[in-house]
């Protein structure tokens, strides 16, 4: 299952997947998300991810993920913050973000308040 936000002021994209995604329902997450990423284009965007109930039940499903990642660099995110609940799945994300060649953009997080903060750190203070 997943859930998708979008923050068209902040320019940000939330996911939340849960449970094991199987390749019919990554491809329409992947179809959402691309939705998403066309609603903000053109704008800085960021993207917050929440792995922590999520396990990958298929090849196709990380193949998916690779995909959309790569599409995200295309279409204006600068940067994107994962959340995940174990040391294995940040080692899995982190993968699967270098695989996609968008680990320059990545950064793996167990705590969301410090992935909220480094996503939009690159902002001026008033």
């Amino acid at each position: 299952m997943y859930q998708l936000k979008i923050d068209l002021i902040n320019a940000l994209i939330e996911v939340t997947l849960q449970g094991v995604v199987r390749t019919e329902e990554a491809q329409a997450y992947a179809a959402d998300y691309k939705k998403a990423l066309g609603s903000l284009y053109g704008r800085r965007i960021r993207v917050l991810v929440d792995f922590r109930g999520f396990s990958i039940a298929s090849e196709e499903a990380t193949e998916l993920l690779r995909d959309i990642a790569a599409t995200s660099t295309a279409m204006g995110v600068i940067r994107a913050a994962e959340l995940v609940q174990s040391d294995l799945a940040a080692l899995q994300a982190s993968r699967i973000a270098r695989e996609a060649g968008t680990a320059q953009l990545v950064r793996v997080f167990k705590d969301e308040a410090a992935a909220r903060s480094w996503l939009f750190g690159d902002r001026p203070t008033p």
